[in-house]
């Protein structure tokens, strides 16, 4: 018989399975603390599970925040499609209209030289050399802003080399067209604008092809030119423009305007309130899924709840308080008193979830509803109203009124901070902060202003942003919680290999151990025997 755990190896022997012996012995001195690693390692499992859905929470409400800030409370609105608006500075949109009458268009200059037997036709040796500025007939009067620029041509230069070197200079387009009549045309374009019109001046040099002088338009503009340069004539409120462009930037704050066709019409900033209403909302349905899935991971778990996969997790629970005190907190910096969130129809419940309030959203918006402005645009601005400021404050400058000084030395002060100037050609002087908070922003202002308060607001969904960015970067809340529990992971796996390492050593230990002693168990088996079979064969009778 065999013991009910070990199985016969060896008749001759003790009859245990000694292979089986060792790993069992060497088993029970490391299965308890593998067991307790592997534990360790499914529960940090699930902390990693955990953080992954809070990694992807977050990112569904940072697109929140980017659909959102596409559908802006301030928008601009067109009479016609011969307007076409796009807002180009959110931050400089401000409530107001324009009404355009466009009599012209600008055109560009088209040029075209026929005649051309083919793309390989070549040419002699010589120089090229085109000038911008504007035709009256065959008057030529230079655009003095812009340089004429040269082309020298070798010998054999062929049309279709021509128009590509014409088609790189600056304000030049240049195209060879096949007619169908078994000619070919090289035909050029000037930028728009009657200054901008082109004066070509070709002279031969040399031989090696036919004449340069089929592209000098210096007295033959007239029969070359096929549509003259032209600016773009209007009217803005009553007030008559040129412009060289089609493109007007300067006729609303913010907004870039393209003349489609010669139309009559009406351009309106003005804010939406069912943009705002749909913002508040998508706002108030992402922050609510962020803030329940944080509860949920994070849950002690008392009177008979279980405990959330990241229970008492301190990092999530500093990105909770954070996401609370930024709700919480009012926006400074946009108007003479603080912006709170409940004003604008977020309104917390006492189980610390969100929910929109309409009545204090509809009271807000027709009262204030330059209010709704802060939740998706910065404000930086020169309260005075004869600065402008431009830059970029830094994450760590906080909403508020900002101090500018300019001594009697001339030197300029920001919030304290010392300023660099430098006066323009229009005598206004530009201060840039070298220092501090509001480092690299810059004040434009008159020669004679020696004081200004800056007023900068930083809006909610920026502030959001940062909250964000921080908490999954590498160095987050959620990025540190994650590299240390993979540190965790790693150690205990580095810990498991080498406790089965040491298993496997005892275990062949034992082997050894069990080996000898079986070789001794053998031997007395065998003395037994004999000596069993020795007095046997003594106690049997004699014949």
């Amino acid at each position: 018989m065999t013991s009910d755990i070990l199985s016969s190896l060896n008749k001759g022997g003790s009859g245990l399975n000694l292979r089986e012996l060792s790993r069992t012995l060497a088993t029970a001195e490391t299965a308890p603390q593998i067991t307790r690693l592997q534990r360790g390692q499914e529960v940090d499992n699930l902390r990693l599970s955990g953080l992954a859905q809070v990694r992807a929470q977050l990112d569904a409400l940072g697109g929140a925040l980017v659909r959102a800030a596409g559908n802006p409370v301030l928008t601009v609105e067109t009479s016609t499609p011969a307007l076409a608006p796009r807002v180009t500075d959110s931050s400089a949109l401000t409530t107001s209209s324009a009404l355009i009458d466009v009599a012209n268009l600008a055109r560009p200059q088209v040029l075209e030289f026929t005649g051309f037997s083919s793309r390989m036709q070549s040419f002699a040796a010589g120089q090229i050399t085109v000038d911008f500025g504007a035709w009256a007939t065959n008057d030529f009067t230079a655009n003095t802003s812009r340089a004429p620029i040269s082309l020298n041509i070798v010998a054999g230069t062929t049309l279709q080399d021509l128009a590509d070197r014409l088609n790189g200079l600056p304000g030049v387009t240049a195209q060879i067209l096949d007619k169908g009549d078994g000619t070919f045309s090289l035909g050029l374009l000037s930028e728009t604008g009657a200054r901008n019109a082109l004066r070509l001046t070709a002279q031969d040099t040399g031989g090696g092809g036919d004449s340069l002088t089929v592209f000098d338009t210096t007295a033959t503009n007239t029969a070359r030119q096929v549509q003259g340069a032209d600016d773009a004539r209007l009217w803005v409120n009553g007030i008559a423009l040129t412009r060289e462009s089609n493109t007007l930037t300067d006729v609303l704050p913010g907004v870039e305007v393209s003349l489609l066709s010669v139309t009559t019409g009406t351009l309106k900033v003005d804010r939406s309130e069912t943009a705002a209403r749909q913002n508040v909302q998508a706002l108030i349905g992402g922050l609510n899924d962020t803030l329940a899935l944080l509860r949920d991971l994070t849950r002690a778990g008392v009177g008979g709840t279980g405990a959330g996969e990241l229970a008492s997790d301190r990092n999530l629970q500093a990105l909770e308080a954070g996401l609370r005190r930024l709700i919480s907190e009012p926006l400074r910096g946009f108007a003479e008193r603080p912006i709170s969130l409940a004003d604008l129809g977020m309104a917390t419940e006492r189980n610390g979830s969100l929910r929109f309030d309409p009545p204090a959203f509809d009271r807000s918006f027709a009262a204030r509803a330059s209010d709704f402005d802060a939740l998706f645009s910065n404000k930086l601005q020169a309260l005075s109203g004869r600065a402008t400021v431009a830059g970029t404050p830094s994450q760590a400058l906080a909403g508020g009124d900002y101090s500018f000084r300019v001594n009697g030395a001339g030197v300029a002060t920001l919030d304290g901070f010392r300023m660099s100037s430098f006066t323009l050609e229009d005598g206004r002087v530009r201060h840039t902060a070298l220092d501090g908070p509001l480092r690299g922003v810059s004040v434009t202002a008159p020669a004679d202003l020696t004081s200004d308060t800056l007023q900068f607001g930083r809006s909610f969904a920026e502030s959001l942003a940062i909250l964000l960015d921080n908490a999954v970067s590498s160095n987050g809340l959620i990025g540190r919680r994650e590299t240390e529990i993979d540190r965790q992971n790693s150690q205990r796996s580095e810990r498991i290999e080498m406790l089965e390492s040491r298993a496997a050593l005892i275990e062949k230990r034992y082997l050894s151990r069990f080996a000898a002693m079986e070789q001794v168990v053998s031997q007395m088996n065998s003395t037994s025997s004999y000596l069993s079979n020795l007095v046997d064969m003594w106690s049997r009778p004699q014949r």
